[in-house]
């Protein structure tokens, strides 16, 4: 398993396609949630702000994308301001450059578990943490389900809700605060 996280220039055109054609599998086929498809490929609005990208692939070569992640900061547009800020439940979205916005991880893994991440995922999230937090982030904030919720709990990471879930669309969503702490670090380092 190979990781890189840059931003769109500084990737491979063929990683970047693969990644937004796996976007359309999870989100579109799998998830059944109501994003546009263009030439299978699922791309929004928040893809042309110049974001950071996590794409893993099998290797360094490797033109097969298994897992993706967008990190955006909250300086500028994000989903939790922009799309989702019902889930704000009356507080004021973040708007830093120490904290950044988590969306679209989709990750393609052969092993399958309900209650816990996959090894690949849990890899994804370390790997993600360490380049937060070596840029000066200090929180995260997503959007996800109550179901991904639960296994970061168990996960152990430093997490807390910006209000209760809500349904959106078919799914229980929350918005949720990452806090780059020493607990959510040596969290991910006990998980190996």
């Amino acid at each position: 398993m190979f990781i890189s996280i840059d931003r769109r220039e500084n990737l491979e055109a063929r990683h970047l396609q693969e990644m937004h054609k796996l976007r359309a599998r999870i989100f579109k086929n799998k998830k059944e949630w109501d994003v546009s498809v263009i030439a299978e490929m699922e791309i929004d609005g928040y893809d042309a702000l110049n974001p950071y990208y996590m794409i893993i692939t099998n290797s360094v070569e490797s033109s097969c994308v298994s897992g993706c992640w967008r990190i955006l900061p909250t300086s500028g547009p994000n989903m939790l301001a922009h799309t989702f800020p019902i889930l704000l439940h009356g507080s004021k979205a973040p708007c830093s450059e120490h904290i950044w916005e988590l969306s679209r991880f989709a990750i393609e893994a052969p092993e399958k578990s309900t209650f816990s991440f996959s090894d690949v995922s849990t890899t994804a999230i370390r790997t993600l943490i360490e380049f937060a937090m070596n840029r000066g982030i200090t929180q995260l904030v997503t959007v996800t389900t109550v179901g991904v919720e639960k296994m970061l709990i168990r996960l152990g990471l430093d997490l807390s809700r910006f209000g209760p879930s809500m349904r959106i669309g078919i799914e229980n969503a929350v918005a949720l605060k990452i806090e780059l702490s020493e607990k959510t670090w040596l969290a991910l380092n006990d998980a190996n």
